[in-house]
């Protein structure tokens, strides 16, 4: 009898996962956020902010392969995955995902040379050659001073901004601050060779990071469930606890 009720409990929990909807989580190697290593599965604060998300939407995460991100996006508009993380928004992105907010943006900051003259003003900035990265969704008032700047060069990622500059090809690079820091405190390459201006650029509007959920997903009727779970952890205070080291409040 005993090993009957084992046989009938193992049989349900089966059935109980097979039921759950299996969404791919189309990702990178995002240094200090999440790692992909060469070998075995990424790991990171987002990595266990998407399965503490996938338990409490009812679900299960399938990681892609690592993945640029550039692809993810395609791949998103076409449906061909499912979800992404740490993204701006925009009307572009707008058109092909659902956006739910789980985090305060930064503004973005200016990076330079740690042996360059400081730029304090934007008549400074404006005699440098400046790097922004392609496809990255700046807040708009650096949009504003992007278009109106003569000598603005386009990267391909924030790696080739950053070996740009290392190498002399530019004089600046307008970068996202948490995942700038992330990358140049992991690649020993980057120590001590860079500094952030003394020019700071203020945030138009509040903005958020978010979860992205592609509308052409088989899945896409998930999105109020997500947005459910997502806002139970905000409201635990998760967030800050996986990407800013606060602890979570204690629970009453």
């Amino acid at each position: 009898m005993k090993h009957l009720y084992i046989s009938l409990l193992c049989c349900f929990s089966a059935l109980v996962i097979s039921e759950q909807p299996e969404l791919e989580w189309c990702l990178d190697d995002f240094p200090n956020r999440h790692s992909y290593p060469s070998h075995g599965s990424p790991y990171g604060p987002t990595v266990d902010f998407m399965q503490e998300l996938a338990k409490r939407a009812d679900i299960r995460i399938r990681f892609s392969p690592n993945t640029p991100f550039a692809r993810c996006l395609r791949l998103m508009e076409q449906g061909k995955t499912d979800l992404m993380t740490s993204l701006n928004t925009s009307p572009d992105r707008q058109a092909f995902m659902h956006l739910i907010p789980y985090d305060h943006a930064r503004p973005e900051v200016l990076y330079l040379r740690h042996d360059a003259n400081d730029v304090w003003s934007v008549s400074e900035l404006n005699t440098l050659h400046l790097m922004v990265i392609r496809g990255y969704t700046y807040n708009a008032s650096v949009l504003n001073l992007v278009a109106e700047h003569g000598q603005t060069i386009e990267v391909d990622s924030l790696e080739s901004g950053l070996t740009m500059l290392l190498l002399g090809r530019a004089n600046a690079l307008l970068a996202p601050s948490q995942s700038s820091r992330n990358l140049i405190q992991s690649n020993s390459r980057y120590h001590d060779q860079f500094k952030t201006a003394s020019l700071k650029f203020q945030l138009s509007e509040p903005r958020y990071v978010h979860l992205g959920l592609s509308q052409k997903s088989p899945h896409a009727h998930l999105k109020q469930q997500l947005h459910d779970a997502i806002e139970s952890m905000v409201a635990d205070d998760l967030i800050h606890r996986y990407f800013h080291g606060a602890p979570a409040q204690p629970e009453h």
